[in-house]
């Protein structure tokens, strides 16, 4: 979870490219990225250039909750970390004992002695060099903050009514003060019909294929998380025209003819689908198994082939911490270039 308070001082006002580099250097099918930002920031901006101005970051998988509702307080539940800044959110993340990172911090804004302060000075600072993956794995290796955030842990609905009520000199309700579960968010309306384009670094260990994919439109230039290896993946109908060309894999429409699609793109490998299919430039055809994504599984056979090695048989296929069986089925074509993807195809 990002969590950008408002001012000029936070996430948003002085590191904003910490929500890029969340959603560009965290695996695309390990992490989910939610961008928590302050109420102040979006109605003194508006929805809509909030919106604008994390576009990219949007395309590539982010979640950015409005500030009404509750979503907020369900992604403090959920998440496994946090990137923040002097906002009370990353103290609610420490206190509920979340590793974390700040982004940015405006120590001028934060009173001194106060829990925040002492947040500020013991959390680490995020690294615009080191890849954020190995400081979020420090940040975990470090004590919980939680002890440090409040003396009264679980009691603080309570005891705020209590003071509420005495300041207001107004006798204080008979029932119990008891926080209640977050309700689960409703689930995001429909997306672009049209898939982020992904790099994908593989590592072929045997008969192992790991696949780790990271969207395309948030990198930028040189990235230690990236392989040397990396492929292209984009939807056939991706709108970027150098995104599309630099594709080694597209992925068809329904109804599409694979034939076409490779015609119309000189720089594609391999067409996968439509439906559980995989079409090569040189006429090749392998059925995916059900419960396999085909673009996963066609980052895996180009893998397999740039390896030299045959597809035929079985791999496993490990994408993040999940690991499947993969058979490729070879469909009835004719005769395969031997040469075609094979160890040099990268020359």
């Amino acid at each position: 979870m990002v969590t950008s308070t408002w001012g000029p001082d936070s996430v948003l006002g002085a590191a904003p490219d910490a929500v890029r580099r969340a959603l560009a250097e965290l695996p695309y099918d390990e992490y989910r990225v939610l961008a928590a930002v302050h109420p102040n920031a979006w109605y003194g901006h508006g929805g809509w250039q909030i919106r604008n101005w994390l576009k990219p970051c949007l395309r590539a998988g982010l979640i950015l909750p409005p500030p009404a509702g509750e979503t907020w307080k369900a992604a403090i539940c959920a998440a496994d970390a946090f990137l923040g800044d002097h906002g009370s959110l990353s103290l609610y993340a420490a206190a509920r004992g979340l590793p974390g990172l700040l982004a940015s911090f405006g120590a001028d804004t934060v009173a001194p002695g106060s829990p925040m302060a002492w947040l500020g000075e013991r959390l680490p600072r995020l690294d615009p060099v080191r890849p954020l993956a190995a400081q979020l794995a420090a940040a975990v290796a470090l004590p919980s903050a939680a002890a440090r955030i409040t003396s009264r842990p679980g009691r603080s609905l309570a005891l705020l009514r209590t003071l509420c009520y005495r300041h207001l000199a107004l006798p204080e309700p008979q029932f119990p003060c008891v926080p209640r579960p977050v309700a689960v968010p409703e689930p995001a309306p429909p997306g672009t019909p049209v898939g982020p384009a992904l790099y994908v670094d593989t590592r072929v260990t045997g008969r192992e294929v790991a696949v780790r994919r990271y969207p395309a439109e948030t990198q930028r230039g040189a990235a230690a998380h990236l392989g040397a290896d990396v492929h292209v993946v984009a939807d056939a109908a991706e709108p970027d025209p150098r995104l599309r060309a630099l594709a080694d894999v597209l992925v068809a429409r329904p109804g599409a003819d694979p034939a076409a699609v490779l015609a119309r793109n000189p720089g594609c490998a391999l067409v996968a689908g439509p439906g559980p299919r995989l079409v090569l430039r040189d006429g090749r055809e392998f059925g995916v198994p059900g419960g396999v994504d085909p673009a996963v599984a066609a980052s895996a056979l180009l893998a397999v082939l740039g390896e030299g090695l045959d597809p035929a048989g079985e791999f496993a296929l490990r994408v993040g911490g999940a690991a499947s069986a993969l058979r490729l089925l070879r469909a009835p074509a004719g005769e395969a270039d031997p040469g075609f993807l094979g160890p040099d195809a990268a020359q």
